[in-house]
């Protein structure tokens, strides 16, 4: 399972959306993935995936949080 800089990218972008609307860091899409991976391979890409949505999650609530300060 590849995991390029588009798509690490692309799942940033969701994270920053998914905080606009609303869903919690803990409703992170990739964590049921995560834990259903079969083999190791395979988790490291949700793992990647994982981390990207958290960290574009991330930006967006600190951007938030700077504008209300």
């Amino acid at each position: 399972m590849s995991f390029d800089v588009e798509a690490m990218l692309d799942w940033q972008q969701r994270g920053i959306n998914a905080r606009v609307l609303g869903v919690s860091e803990g409703q992170n899409p990739v964590l049921p993935h995560l834990e259903k991976a079969a083999s190791q391979k395979e988790k490291e890409g949700w793992l990647l995936r994982s981390d990207a949505w958290f960290f574009g999650w991330r930006i967006e609530d600190a951007s938030r949080l700077r504008d209300a300060g």
